[in-house]
């Protein structure tokens, strides 16, 4: 028998594992939104890379705790990977389904539930029912089997966020077949989460394929929807004052938690009733969507769900026996069951929409639209290999190493092949529907701001506004720069690049939407003019710089100016004959050094910087400082103007000295210290009189280096 490693010996090996497994997520995750596929088939790949039938299993000799490898296959265990580690990949799944719920638009559930349920009925039947028969085929078992019941749900899930994105960028979400779709894709999940719920209520009694007992499973059947239905039902009627009672706790970030803890316990219950946890956390959250705390709650929990699900998507991966791959049959049922899963989404979808006004293009649109399988049918497959049944009198896993790996296959193809597939039917320039529908042609509304910061604080504005108006947002895509707005029967879509933010939606909107964003404007002018206010009157020598609270900085916290400032970058007797001037000189001298990338680019910035507020001082001093991307270090100089420069239309003592300081613009570096390190020895008339009076470069600079 193998020895148990100590205690504090298995937590350091979790936390290792944890910390690799959070670095390769990352890694390939980013990758793959550059390779332009979606986050969680990169956080898929790493998995199978650093899982224990690849890198994983290679061991590391000399570290305690890996000597058989950092993710070993554990001998005996019923799955490829550790119990703890497993956990926190479930804990990932259960956070994922509660977030989902939280994001589900109720209003637009139930505005398009008639041709969102038949269009996602019709889906849902097909995918099942066809998944179910494949399996059939394969084992040679009966229809109830537990390996085809699992075949069957899988097939069924459908990722909308990929969907949702190509919708976007050929201008169709808001068009009768994008609506379709995403309306469609709720009531997909729902049904999704019910039809779960059912097979795990009937696994347990449909044995492998022998005589069904159909009263148990009728009995169970009905159990389970009932069960899902009546919390359901629950939830929407007390979820008020649920969230009343969650907000005695606040602030927000407390009462999120606590509402992710009501997630846990539902799960919880919802695994005892031998339903799925994922179950009951998306009940949680479905409860939870339509309540004024579903926004401070997806917000505060984005933290926990960025960590805990990249771990659910690469263990996942994990579990990824690539040896199966080696099996003609696997990789022959794998094609087949992506076939049948692309295939089934397309008619079962499109089928039902071609009798509901749209025509042949609007439908197969639709049914393109529904293929991408992703985080659900991962979950299931989870699901799947921890759910036992018996076979010859021994307990099993529902999905095997190889039924895994078809699913996996099946998973990957679905997500890859929809985007050109659906930006094909797309490209054709034709109406989908049969008789035109009464809807306004979509405009565009553009907003090009000046900086990323101005950016991501008009963003957050912006979103707090419409949230008052009675919106709910939606990131359509996660970090994608995709975002759906929906108040009852309004919708519209913002597409961020770079610093521009595009508004897709109606001419009615984007009246809405314009004056919306004028009173974001409105508020951010008032709140910097309010600060201009506060920080002009002195500028900045009574707001940052003061003889009486800001001294020469102590030896230990000071910055090596000497390190900053090389004696090349000192000039005496300046030509300017002002303080822009002064700043160009000190650029150009910057410059002939060989420390700058762009001298026009720092030029720009630290103008730009100056022409805000003044950067003079009493005492014939200014400090001209910026960050910039023509600099790819901290670097300064130094002017001294013997005649002096007025500093404009004021009445100040002209500006005898200037020190430019200039810093890389995504640094994190000491500048804004090394600016006030200046200025504190510069408020010293005596330092001011020895610096005016410096025979030489490095008399000057040693006066700024604290001693």
């Amino acid at each position: 028998m193998k020895e148990e490693l100590p205690i504090a010996v298995q937590i350091a090996v979790l936390a290792i594992q944890i910390g690799v497994i959070l670095f390769a997520a990352r890694f390939c995750g980013v990758a793959a939104q550059k390779m332009k596929v979606p986050s969680v088939l990169g956080e898929l790949i790493a998995g199978i890379i650093i899982g224990p039938f690849v890198l994983g299993g290679i061991g590391i000799p000399g570290l305690h705790g890996f000597e058989n490898g950092l993710f070993p296959l554990v001998e005996g265990a019923k799955l490829p990977v550790s119990t703890p580690l497993y956990s926190l990949a479930t804990l990932g799944s259960i956070v994922l389904l509660f977030m989902s719920g939280l994001e589900t638009d109720l209003r637009m559930f139930f505005r398009y539930s008639v041709a969102g349920t038949i269009v996602g009925l019709g889906g849902v039947i097909f995918s099942f029912v066809f998944g179910d028969m494949l399996g059939m085929y394969m084992f040679k078992t009966a229809f109830m089997d537990p390996r085809c019941l699992f075949l069957g749900i899988l097939c069924t899930a459908t990722s909308v966020g990929i969907t949702a994105r190509i919708l976007s960028e050929k201008k169709k979400i808001d068009s009768p077949e994008g609506t379709t779709i995403l309306a469609a894709a709720v009531i997909d999940d729902v049904l999704g989460i019910i039809c779960l719920a059912i097979v795990m209520g009937i696994v347990g009694v449909a044995g492998s394929g022998g005589a069904v007992d159909w009263g148990r499973i009728g009995i169970i059947a009905v159990k389970s929807v009932g069960i899902w239905l009546g919390v359901t039902a629950a939830g929407l009627i007390f979820a008020h004052r649920i969230a009343k009672f969650l907000k005695v706790f606040p602030p927000s970030g407390t009462y999120s938690i606590l509402a992710f803890g009501f997630a846990l316990l539902l799960a919880g219950l919802f695994e005892q009733a031998g339903l799925a946890m994922i179950v009951g956390a998306y009940v949680m959250g479905l409860s939870l969507s339509k309540t004024d705390i579903s926004f401070a709650v997806q917000h505060q929990l984005e933290g926990i769900s960025n960590f805990l699900v990249p771990i659910f998507f690469v263990v996942m991966g994990m579990l990824v026996d690539v040896r199966v791959f080696k099996d003609g049959d696997v990789l022959t049922w794998g094609l087949i069951y992506s076939a049948i899963a692309v295939l089934t989404k397309i008619v079962g979808c499109a089928l039902p929409a071609y009798f509901m006004n749209f025509n042949f293009i609007g439908a197969v649109r639709i049914g393109m639209g529904m293929i991408p399988r992703g985080e659900v049918a991962l979950i299931i497959a989870g699901i799947g290999t921890t759910t036992m049944m018996k076979v010859a009198g021994k307990d099993v896993p529902v999905i095997d190493s190889k039924l895994f790996g078809i699913a996996i296959m099946m998973t990957l193809i679905t997500t890859l092949v929809a985007p050109p597939l659906l930006a094909a039917v797309l490209g054709v320039r034709k109406k989908g529907v049969k008789k035109d529908v009464e809807e306004e042609e979509a405009v565009n509304t553009f907003y090009e701001l000046p900086s990323e910061s101005v950016r991501d604080f008009v963003l957050n504005l912006m979103l707090d506004k419409f949230r008052r108006e009675g919106f709910r947002h939606n990131e359509l895509g996660r970090g994608d720069g995709l975002t759906h707005f929906r108040r009852d029967d309004i919708a519209f879509t913002l597409i961020r690049s770079g610093n521009t933010f595009k508004f897709e939606s109606s001419p009615s909107e984007a009246a809405l939407i314009r004056t919306v964003m004028y009173e974001t404007f409105v508020e951010i002018h008032h709140a910097m003019t309010t600060l201009k206010e506060f920080a002009a009157p002195g500028g900045l020598e009574n707001a940052v710089v003061s003889a009486e609270t800001l001294q020469p900085g102590r030896k230990k916290d000071a910055l090596r100016i000497d390190r900053v400032l090389s004696p090349d970058a000192v000039v005496f007797n300046l030509k300017a004959e002002n303080t822009q001037d002064a700043i160009r000189e000190l650029v150009n001298r910057l410059m002939q050094n060989g420390v700058l990338k762009d001298a026009e680019l720092c030029e720009k910035d630290a103008l730009e910087r100056e022409s805000i507020m003044s950067t003079s001082m009493p005492g014939g001093v200014a400090l001209p400082h910026a960050r910039t991307e023509g600099t790819q270090k901290l670097v300064a100089a130094i002017g001294i103007s013997r005649k002096g420069c007025p500093v404009g239309d004021r009445n100040d003592d002209p500006t005898h000295i200037f020190v430019l300081s200039l810093c890389p613009k995504d640094a994190t570096q000491p500048y804004l210290q090394f600016v006030a390190q200046i200025a504190g020895v510069l408020t010293n008339p005596e330092k001011i009189a020895e610096v005016m009076a410096a025979p030489d470069a490095n008399a000057v600079r040693d006066i700024f280096i604290v001693r």
